[in-house]
């Protein structure tokens, strides 16, 4: 996640998208939303999404155990 790069702007029809850039990966458009606040929340959901998605991440909820 901290590869990654959001970017809101608002479009000239007055709508919201987020531009995200990851590292290895072409750039990409999420468009659509109404309010700048409704993009913030899209990128909130991701953001916590990628960090569960990473089975090493401390926050997945995974306990490794020794044996």
């Amino acid at each position: 996640m901290a590869d990654t790069n959001y970017r809101i702007v608002r479009r000239e029809d007055g709508s919201f998208a987020v531009e995200i850039v990851r590292v290895g990966a072409l750039p990409q458009t999420a468009a659509g939303f109404a309010t700048e606040a409704e993009a913030q929340g899209w990128v909130a959901q991701d953001q916590r999404l990628r960090s569960t998605a990473d089975p090493f991440s401390a926050t997945a909820g995974r306990r490794w155990r020794s044996f």
